[in-house]
């Protein structure tokens, strides 16, 4: 193996590799540098291990998505888009389909296929990676080249030169993958500033204690609205899971995006349990089911209509006595329930830690970074890629589309 190159990148994550391969593809030579023992590890974690490559939008749509810093991924959404992302899987032996939300997964269902499709690529494209090498430091010498210092798992170190470094290490998020905020320290030595760092989509850390008692209950086709000093921030429908420290899920992870820049102060969600139901409508299902159960205790009655976890919750809840005959229950007190199961409440408490979140908000800040090119403008031949960037977006296939757009402009624009 050489130890000078046209070009290095640091993290042979999807960004990564995505910026390897095609700047391999123009001949350059490239050296990849990933300190985990295998390439991808983070592309094996996501979509619950099935990899939602993109998503099928345009995209004015995907940026309606990004939460922070839209307008700046402009071209490179434009240079590498959702319909090319799919093509170019396609092409590499990928078959993908389309699912809910036009959500992009393999059709394998299989994430390590997304991965190893992208590691032949690597190959065939004649790009060398070593692995279990961490990149601690990278100085530009008065020749000009770059040299960027590893240290293997036995503390022993080497250095690589390169006329263009591509920095692609990732976020803090899912740390055992990687991401482990390293590539921060490499660009503070190149000049740069760093914005906050803040875990984005996690679960929900509820103030009730209650909800380990319904730990592992998922609710599906439910609607869920967050709420700060009683003012409505996001309202989406679909499936909740209650774990011992709160609620996640998907309409959860969503939500919490728009909590992170609270203080979480006055902050709620809402749950409507039964969304199809109108409160009429529900009133009378629930005087029905009274009247199926009506020698039944009030807390033996709710069977058909809640999971069985979740009922002692409701029932407490609800203020009305659990030994009760279902016939003897008031109109009001079933008005009362009605409102329940339509507000349902629980109050957030805050986000998760920022090694449980899905994605990282903050790192190098764009106005940093040529959003042409992704070049740095404190630094020529420095790029940047993926998740280090000052970009995040909401679930969907939308993260990873940042990662493989930012990172295809990057290996596209490199040069000597």
């Amino acid at each position: 193996m050489r130890n000078n190159y046209d070009v290095i990148v640091i993290g042979a994550g999807p960004a990564g590799m995505m910026a390897a391969i095609t700047a391999a593809s123009k001949k350059f030579s490239v050296l990849v540098i990933e300190q985990k023992k295998q390439a991808g590890s983070k592309i094996l974690v996501t979509g619950k291990g099935r990899c939602n490559i993109t998503n099928d939008s345009d995209v004015p749509d995907v940026m309606k998505n990004v939460m922070t810093n839209p307008s700046f991924l402009y071209s490179a959404l434009y240079a590498f888009p959702p319909s090319k992302i799919i093509e170019y899987f396609n092409s590499i032996g990928v078959e993908t389909v389309t699912e809910r939300g036009r959500r992009v997964f393999p059709k394998s269902n299989k994430a390590i296929d997304v991965r190893d499709a992208l590691v032949t690529q690597l190959q065939k494209n004649k790009a060398d990676i070593i692995k279990l090498n961490k990149a601690v430091d990278a100085v530009r010498g008065n020749d000009g080249f770059f040299y960027v210092t590893v240290c293997d798992e036995f503390n022993v170190t080497d250095t690589y030169g390169c006329i263009n470094l591509i920095i692609a290490t990732g976020g803090m998020t899912y740390q055992s993958t990687g991401s482990d905020g390293s590539g921060y320290g490499i660009a503070q030595k190149l000049g740069h500033s760093i914005t906050e760092v803040k875990g984005a989509l996690t679960g929900l850390l509820t103030k009730e204690k209650w909800v380990a008692e319904t730990m592992g209950l998922t609710l599906k086709n439910v609607s869920l609205t967050v709420t700060k000093d009683d003012k409505p921030l996001y309202k989406e429908q679909g499936e909740l899971l209650f774990t011992h420290f709160g609620i996640s899920g998907p309409i959860v992870l969503t939500a919490s995006r728009y909590l992170l820049d609270t203080d979480y102060k006055n902050c709620k969600a809402i749950i409507d349990i039964k969304p199809a139901l109108d409160e009429q409508t529900l009133y009378k299902r629930i005087t029905a089911d009274m009247e199926k159960n009506a020698s039944k205790k009030y807390a033996n009655s709710l069977d058909a209509l809640l999971p069985k976890s979740l009922i002692p919750i409701i029932v407490k809840q609800s203020g009305i006595n659990p030994e009760k005959i279902s016939n003897q229950i008031s109109k009001d007190e079933k008005r009362s329930l009605v409102k329940l199961l339509k507000n349902f409440t629980i109050t957030v408490k805050s986000g998760m830690d920022i090694n449980d979140a899905i994605v990282t908000k903050g790192g190098i800040p764009v106005d940093e970074i040529n959003p042409s090119t992704m070049e740095s403008k404190l630094c020529k031949h420095v790029f940047f890629a993926g998740e280090i960037i000052d970009c995040d977006a909401l679930t969907g296939g939308y993260n990873l589309t940042i990662a493989f757009s930012t990172g295809f402009l990057a290996g596209d624009s490199v040069y000597l």
